[in-house]
C-alpha cells in the first residue's frame, strides 16, 4: 500500500488514523486504534520519520492501527520508516528495541479502542497543537475537525495514570499478542 493514497496531515496522528479506520481497503480486517504513552508521556521510538534525521525519536504520546484477520496482525504507523503496513510483531521489535539503557518508566504503555468506539465517539479539537498565545505549533489538517458530539476527547486516550479507566497494556503484553499470530 501506499501511504499517499490515504488522509495523511503531520503530527496529527490520531486524526489520521481516525480516517484510516474507515478507509474501505481495510474491510475484513478487524481493527483496534493503538494508542502508544507512558505516565510520563515520554515515548522512545525507533525508525520514525523526523526533520531532524534523528535515529531515535520521543514522542509524548503516538496513535497508530493494528488491522488483525486470522493468522495476520499489521500495524498502519503513517509515521514510520518501516515497510507500510508492518506486521504487528516486526513493528514492535524494531520500533520499541531496548537497550541496557531503558528506564522502566520510559518504556511505552499502550490502549487498544475498538476502531467503530474511536470513529464514533473521538473528539478532537487541535487545542494541544496550538501554543500559549493560540499560535499552530504544526500546520492543522485541511479537513473539519472531528467529532462534535463524542465522549472520546484527546485528553481522556492519554490518561496513562493509574486511575484511567481503560486497560492499559505493557510492551511485553503487546509482544504477547503480537506472537500469538505467528504461533
Amino acid at each position: 500500500m501506499k501511504i499517499k493514497a490515504f488522509k495523511y496531515s503531520e503530527n496529527f496522528c490520531e486524526e489520521n488514523i481516525w480516517h484510516l479506520c474507515q478507509n474501505p481497503e481495510l474491510e475484513g480486517f478487524t481493527k483496534k486504534v493503538l494508542i502508544i504513552s507512558n505516565s510520563k508521556r515520554n515515548c522512545l521510538f525507533r525508525f520514525q520519520k523526523s526533520p531532524n534525521g534523528d535515529v531515535l525519536v520521543w514522542w509524548n504520546y503516538h496513535v497508530v492501527l493494528l488491522a488483525s484477520k486470522p493468522e495476520l496482525k499489521l500495524i498502519y504507523d503513517f509515521d514510520s520508516t518501516l515497510e507500510f503496513p508492518s506486521s504487528m510483531e516486526s513493528y514492535l521489535k524494531m520500533t520499541f528495541q531496548l537497550d541496557k539503557d531503558h528506564k522502566e518508566d520510559d518504556l511505552p504503555k499502550f490502549k487498544s479502542i475498538e476502531a467503530s468506539d474511536f470513529i464514533h465517539s473521538f473528539i478532537s479539537d487541535r487545542g494541544h497543537m496550538k501554543d500559549d498565545q493560540g499560535n499552530w505549533l504544526s500546520d492543522p489538517p485541511k479537513w473539519p475537525t472531528i467529532g462534535n458530539t463524542g465522549n472520546l476527547p484527546l485528553p481522556v486516550l492519554l490518561d496513562f495514570s493509574l486511575t484511567s479507566k481503560d486497560t492499559i497494556f505493557s510492551l511485553e503484553e503487546m509482544n504477547a499478542i503480537a506472537n500469538e499470530a505467528s504461533a
